[in-house]
């Protein structure tokens, strides 16, 4: 009985004595979650969950880091796998606000605009945050996109599905028309 109380207490006593983990074991075992993550064809969002976390826990303790960003760029992202929009959006709001001349900024604003339209429904808000894409970006193609997604704000899913299906048989009756496919 006496050594099952050694086991626990000799267990405590060595991960006490184990070294602090380097960004570099961080970013190993990164690499490994994200391939048990992606390299399933079912989705574990359980799994999702506990990247997310370790792709921020790398942030904060690396504020410095390059891959900061980086790493809460992709967190973001698999925030916005799960549904969970709300996240996502702090997440996006956080790189604009302590990386903001990381290279991937226009990246961050459209893809956060694009979270406020798709994930939040929230229209009203989404047409500005498109807004500040093409402010801040003006010649970036993601300023292009914005401003065909702020066009398309307009229309209920109903209406687009109509639009786009319109779109199409003009495409296809110009093809017949032409004889190339």
């Amino acid at each position: 009985m006496k050594y099952l109380l050694l086991i626990p207490m000799a267990a405590l006593l060595f991960s006490c004595g184990e070294k602090k983990e380097t960004p570099a074991d961080v970013q190993s075992r990164i690499r490994t979650m994200e391939d048990s993550v992606f390299e399933s064809l079912t989705f574990d969002k359980r799994k999702a969950q506990a990247l997310v976390d370790v792709y921020k826990a790398y942030a904060n303790a690396n504020p410095g880091d390059t891959l900061a960003a980086e790493y809460l760029f992709r967190a973001a992202n698999v925030a916005k796998s799960m549904h969970d929009g709300e996240e996502g959006l702090k997440l996006y709001d956080r790189i604009i606000r302590e990386f903001p001349s990381w290279r991937r900024l226009p990246d961050v604003y459209y893809l956060k605009a694009f979270t406020i339209d798709s994930e939040l429904n929230r229209k009203g808000e989404a047409y500005t945050a498109y807004q500040d894409v093409i402010g801040r970006f003006p010649d970036h193609p993601f300023a292009k996109d914005a401003r065909a997604m702020m066009d398309n704000l307009q229309y209920s899913d109903e209406e687009l599905i109509q639009r786009f299906e319109a779109m199409q048989d003009s495409v296809e009756q110009a093809q017949a028309a032409t004889g190339k496919p």
